[in-house]
């Protein structure tokens, strides 16, 4: 937290500094002028307090906020609130919108599907993974994979350093067999390559831009296959989230909660 406030401050704050009002007494408050909800609470709670902040907390990651209520309340010495502020209210903003975005997307998806799962993939941008995960789950979903280490995922770029089916799948049954403990994905674009990884034992097969209705065929393999999680992602957003989840696949892989619009957050600052 303090380095991205060294990243904001620099060596000084030059307006608080040639104002001379650096020692005086204030209060900082955060509050939403819009139905959010809320992340990123406690980063900015700890923020404040590092700064030297006493700070009073209202409400807590994953509420659900109307219009006009209070987050956060704040005193201290004047130079810490605005140290404090544009950086908190950018936690708040970024990540209260990608957890309100994750709510919207997942309650969609529900209305067609109540057992459906909403994941993240780790499609985002360097350095911002921790915040990002925060606010994804306070918004009601969770992620997809971390990293290259959490899972194992199969790909096309994966197969192609095989010289035949025979090679790769006799891989494949090995790799089963050393990594016993976890499900093993593989992505597909087609039905006859959904059924292929379903018969060589894959626990999940993710299905990449597919349409509906190859998507609702792709289900139709538990039927065979009983055992076998079927995901949709590439694509998805608010604008059809429920058509994919009427395919009646386990659960959507999407990178779209990282792009929401920021909430707007109403900092004041004010002499007490």
């Amino acid at each position: 937290m303090m380095d991205m406030i060294r990243e904001d401050v620099g060596l000084i704050d030059m307006t608080t500094v040639g104002l001379g009002i650096g020692s005086y007494k204030a209060k900082i408050s955060f509050s939403t002028k819009e139905p959010i909800v809320l992340c990123g609470v406690e980063f900015v709670d700890e923020m404040c307090r590092k700064l030297g902040l006493e700070t009073h907390i209202f409400k807590a990651c994953g509420d659900k906020l109307e219009a006009g209520e209070l987050i956060l309340e704040a005193y201290g010495r004047a130079d810490a609130a605005h140290k404090a502020w544009k950086v908190s209210q950018n936690i708040l903003e970024f990540l209260s919108g990608i957890a309100t975005k994750t709510h919207t997307m997942i309650t969609l998806a529900r209305t067609m599907n109540p057992k459906i799962e909403l994941l993240t993939t780790r499609k985002i941008f360097p350095r911002t993974k921790e915040l990002a995960l925060k606010a994804v789950y306070a918004g009601g979903g969770a992620h997809h994979r971390l990293g290259l280490y959490d899972s194992v995922l199969v790909f096309k770029q994966h197969c192609a350093f095989f010289e035949s089916d025979a090679a790769f799948e006799v891989q494949f049954a090995k790799m089963k067999q050393m990594y016993l403990e976890k499900k093993i994905v593989v992505e597909v674009d087609s039905l006859d390559e959904a059924r292929y990884f379903a018969r060589l034992g894959a626990d999940i097969v993710q299905c990449e831009k597919m349409s509906f209705e190859a998507l609702k065929q792709c289900v139709a393999l538990k039927n065979e296959f009983p055992y076998l999680l079927l995901s949709a992602t590439g694509g998805i957003g608010e604008h059809n989230i429920v058509d994919y989840a009427a395919t009646g696949v386990d659960f959507i892989v999407t990178s779209s909660p990282y792009h929401a619009k920021p909430s707007d957050i109403r900092v004041v600052i004010e002499r007490v």
